[in-house]
């Protein structure tokens, strides 16, 4: 009976060890650290329930058994958990073989002091095996310890933070307050239930969200059509933050075409992106769709038969295509594209790629954009068309021949690969518009230029912070998450606009400058040229950032200065991101365009 206390207390300590130093996890308040700590004795014991009702001649195999795989489980969460800041949904592991398999940038992830994670399985195992007779304690009287322990203290999350359940998309408070036993098996039960909407929603469902569309802004602008019949380009930056541009490393720019071309845009510098899992195609999604991405997955992968008003379709006489250097399958994209109305995707089948001129996730981005032109030619004009790249992608890999920034600036290497490949990306860009000016299809071009998302992750950030000399905050974290978006429209003189704003508003923007009214459609994207003072961005996680607040991190900050409030100062921020994310996942989950000619 000692002996499997003691083994179920060491298994407590290991996993309270993992939250805090495998997923740094910290609470913002010493009852949130007491609740992360004791909501997870609960879910272990009925854990380690399993070989009391296993038959003797088993139970030494049971255990140690039952002890790896709930191991490999948690560990799986790590190794996600260190590059998307988050945990993994059951949408995500069914979602496997559309994302990519293994690669260089997921061994990048391990660590040798993982072993240790697994280590005290054979040790366990050992002893079982060993020992002829273990003491087991009584069946009802455990499980009824068990499971008092583990209501009371789901209660007491409960009562800590009531909108845990209703936030459950904020998967790390989730884990913080219910342990990540309960958050796994409240996703499985989330997961079966969602494709349920699609099926009970009815045309009245949509009337909240056409009422929102009405609310929104209508104010033109001496820029509304300023594009009207020109061709449009959307270039994908991967992975690019906005700190590098004007940034300096040994006295050399990182993005000197960028804080070039910046000058001569719409530059908006102050621009948060708001993927979540589904990443480079959920930012895809927020800019043809004006719709959030989904609590879990990638909405490529969990809705393509849905009805979407993507750009194709609204940019009608347009012959659109996309143009991604990688696998059609990778993110779903071949069966999501056709959903939008793309006319064309050409993919890495069409590109002559090889082993000198790929790394990484596919075509190097040089390559890409000069095989690519040829294919644009082909289309009609006007044209939309949309160029996805590749190279700085994790882990940030380049062929030595093409390393023309190598620097060690940092502690960090990779923070220090990625300011390389950063680099090449710009090179890249800039010669591929050099082309494109030299073969005549420039002029009657309007360029979009973003950053998809993140590249350094809080895995690599004590680099950032030390590139940057910056404090190692979670002020200074939400800072560097801004990515670029530059807006260029040959021979339009380029302006800076600074008012907070998210990667979904690019949407709106893009069609006042092309004449089209965005409010005709359902969406939350707002015109980013018409952006006010009480700006308001909503993350996917139930985070947001406002003029005056934001809450990130479980904390209610300051925007301007970054120090803290009382959560009170932020109730209503929260209030109106848990709307806007509630209504916009009841369109995607109940499908409710189909409704809306």
């Amino acid at each position: 009976m000692k002996a499997y206390t003691g083994l179920i207390a060491f298994y407590w300590v290991k996993i309270i060890l993992l939250m805090y130093i495998g997923f740094q996890l910290q609470p913002t308040h010493w009852p949130g650290h007491l609740l992360m700590i004791l909501t997870i004795i609960g879910p272990v014991m009925l854990l380690f329930s399993v070989p009391l009702f296993t038959p003797d001649r088993y139970r030494k195999w049971v255990s140690p058994a039952l002890l790896f795989l709930t191991t490999f489980w948690m560990y799986a969460h790590l190794l996600y958990y260190r590059f998307y800041e988050d945990f993994m949904t059951l949408t995500i592991l069914l979602q496997i073989g559309n994302v990519g398999g293994l690669s260089r940038s997921t061994w990048e992830l391990f660590s040798p002091w993982d072993l240790l994670l697994f280590l005290d399985i054979f040790v366990v195992g050992w002893v079982l095996f060993k020992k002829e007779t273990f003491q087991l304690p009584p069946k009802k009287w455990y499980l009824g310890v068990a499971s008092l322990l583990t209501i009371t203290m789901l209660a007491a999350g409960l009562l800590y933070k009531p909108y845990v359940l209703k936030e459950n998309y904020n998967r790390t408070q989730f884990v913080q307050t219910m342990s990540l036993f309960t958050y796994q098996l409240f996703d499985v039960g989330h997961s079966i239930r969602s494709p349920l909407f699609k099926w009970m929603s009815d045309p009245r469902d949509a009337e909240p969200m056409q009422a929102h569309v009405k609310e929104q802004e209508k104010e033109m602008t001496e820029w509304f059509g300023e594009a009207e019949g020109m061709n449009v380009v959307f270039i994908g930056l991967e992975s690019v933050q906005n700190f590098v541009l004007d940034l300096e490393v040994d006295g050399q720019e990182v993005t000197p075409f960028l804080n070039k071309i910046k000058n001569e845009s719409f530059y908006f510098s102050n621009l948060y992106e708001q993927t979540a899992q589904g990443k480079s195609s959920d930012a895809e999604f927020m800019i043809d769709t004006g719709l959030y991405p989904l609590d879990g997955g990638s909405v490529f992968v969990r809705r393509p038969d849905n009805a979407f008003h993507g750009l194709p379709e609204i940019l009608g006489n347009y012959q659109s295509a996309v143009f991604h250097g990688n696998e059609r399958s990778f993110w779903n994209r071949t069966e999501m594209y056709a959903t939008l109305g793309y006319d064309r995707f050409f993919s890495e089948r069409d590109y002559k790629v090889t082993e000198e001129n790929s790394i990484n996730y596919g075509l190097e981005d040089h390559h890409f954009f000069e095989q690519s032109i040829p294919k644009l030619k082909e289309l009609d004009t006007p044209y939309l068309a949309k160029f996805i790249t590749l190279t700085n992608h994790f882990p940030f890999l380049l062929h030595e021949e093409d390393q023309t920034f190598e620097t060690d600036v940092t502690s960090e290497p990779v923070v220090n690969r990625y300011l390389s490949t950063v680099h090449y990306l710009d090179q890249s860009v800039e010669t591929f518009m050099e082309k494109l000016q030299e073969q005549g299809m420039y002029e009657n071009t309007m360029f979009i230029l973003y950053g998809d998302h993140y590249g350094v992750s809080t895995e690599y950030e004590d680099g950032l912070f030390e590139l940057l000399d910056q404090p190692e905050t979670t002020f200074s974290h939400i800072k560097n998450q801004r990515v670029p978006v530059l807006i260029h429209i040959p021979g339009l003189q380029g302006e800076v606009f600074d008012e907070i704003a998210g990667q979904i508003d690019i949407r709106a923007t893009v069609l006042h400058l092309l004449g089209k009214r965005s409010a005709n459609y359902m969406s939350f994207s707002e015109n980013l040229l018409t952006r006010k003072h009480d700006a308001f961005v909503t993350f996917r996680n139930g985070n947001y950032i406002s003029e005056s607040t934001m809450y990130v991190k479980g904390q209610c900050l300051d925007t301007e200065k970054g120090t803290p409030l009382s959560n009170q100062a932020c109730e209503k921020g929260r209030s109106k991101a848990r709307s806007e994310l509630q209504l916009s996942d009841q369109v995607i989950k109940g499908d409710w365009l189909r409704y809306k000619e």
